[in-house]
Order: C-alpha cells, then structure tokens, then sequence
C-alpha cells in the first residue's frame, strides 16, 4: 500500500501543474486521489499542510548531511535545485494568497539548518546561545531574502552562482561573529 501523504503530496504537485494553489481544493485532491474526504483530513488539516509537508520532507532529505560550515554552500544549492525541480510548487505557492507562509517556512527551514553550522562553529567558544541565534537569525534572514528575490524573478539565475556569491560574502564571516560576541563577552 503507496503512503498516503506521499500520494497526496504528488497528486497535489501534479495539479500545480495545470491551476494555481489557491484555485485546488480538498474536492480537487480527494478525487484525483480517488480516497475519502476522511482520508484526507486523516492526514492533512489542508492544502498548505501538505505543501508545508512536502518542503519539510525534501529540505531534511537535502541538508540533512550538509549542516557543517564546510559543506553548508553545497546543501544550498541542493535546495535550490529542488525549488528549480519543483518551479510549479514553490512558484504557486509563493504567488499564492499566503506568500507569508512560504517565507515563514523558509525563514524556520533555513534557520534549523545555519543554526547547526553555527553552533559547530562556537565549539570550545564563549558565547552564549543568544548569541548564536542571533548570528544563525541574522544569516538566515540574509541567505533567505536573497532566496525570495531568486523565486520572485523567476528562477532565472544558476544556484551555483548564487550559492558561490554568497559564499564569498559570508566566508568566515560565522567565526568573525562569533569572535565579536566572545570578545565582547570577555569585557564582562
């Protein structure tokens, strides 16, 4: 037996294909799925519970073995890969009524998986861990801003190219923070 949330999840992204996300229904879904409408609130409270689903599955598939400071440029450009693979999805989501939502999730997405690097990269420093979700907020809304305006122009530039500027902006810039906030520490 196919998992549910699975078939839902690919039945939803092939209907992307031909309507907007807020022109789909829970009718629209249940019946291309050919299950109950019990079926579905089994496992979803609705459609943005789903696309929430999808992105929460695919981002910890992609940046699950790339949360370190070494190999974070590489996980990114995975994600951005899986936005260009899924344009329909993410694109529909994002012009959606609840664009809030999408930057939201990408805000708790992103945020989860710098606040890893950063954390790896305060071993053995003193600073506290205020400081270090500041530092992990702050890139995150950098990092995610920079995302947002990628997905609002249409997904034209290369992610490598953008991953590779990024990268070069914030090289090192982790320990630097992290360093300010010790040295700042230590007056106290």
């Amino acid at each position: 037996m196919p998992n549910m949330k699975e078939t839902f999840a690919k039945q939803l992204m092939e209907l992307l294909e031909k309507e907007p996300l807020e022109k789909i229904s829970v009718k629209d879904l249940i019946s291309a799925c050919g299950v109950s409408r019990q079926s579905f609130y089994y496992y979803f409270s609705d459609i943005y519970d789903i696309v929430e689903w999808i992105f929460t599955e695919e981002a910890d598939k992609v940046l699950r073995d790339y949360s370190d400071i070494e190999n974070w440029e590489f996980g990114y450009v995975l994600m951005m890969k899986w936005v260009l693979n899924h344009r329909a999805l993410v694109q529909n989501t994002y012009n959606s009524i609840r664009r809030g939502y999408v930057e939201f999730f990408m805000n708790r997405v992103l945020y989860s998986y710098i606040i890893k690097v950063v954390d790896d990269a305060a071993v053995g420093m003193n600073v506290t861990n205020d400081q270090k979700e500041f530092i992990a907020k702050f890139y995150t809304l950098a990092i995610n801003a920079i995302s947002l305006e990628w997905i609002r122009e249409g997904l034209k530039e290369e992610p490598e190219a953008i991953a590779r500027k990024v990268n070069l902006l914030i090289k090192g810039d982790f320990q630097k923070a992290l360093r300010s906030f010790e040295q700042e520490n230590s007056k106290t």
